[in-house]
C-alpha cells in the first residue's frame, strides 16, 4: 500500500500524501480509483508510467 502511494506522489504532479492515500484505498477496496482528470497526453505519460512502476492503469473520456 505504501508502494502505491508513494509511486501516485512521485507519478502525478502535485499529487499530495492525503489524495494519494485516499486514491489507494478507494482503489482497495473498489477495485478501481479515478486519479486525475486531464488532457490525453498527460493522461498517456502518467498511465504509462504508473505501468512502469507495476500499477494497473487505464485511461477513459471525462465525461
Amino acid at each position: 500500500m505504501e508502494y502505491v502511494v508513494q509511486t501516485l506522489i512521485q507519478t502525478i504532479p502535485g499529487m499530495s500524501q492525503p489524495q494519494a492515500i485516499s486514491i489507494m484505498m478507494e482503489a482497495h477496496t473498489n477495485g478501481m480509483a479515478l486519479v486525475i482528470t486531464c488532457t490525453m497526453e498527460h493522461a498517456e505519460f502518467y498511465c504509462e508510467t504508473l505501468r512502469g512502476h507495476g500499477l494497473t492503469c487505464t485511461m477513459e473520456p471525462d465525461e
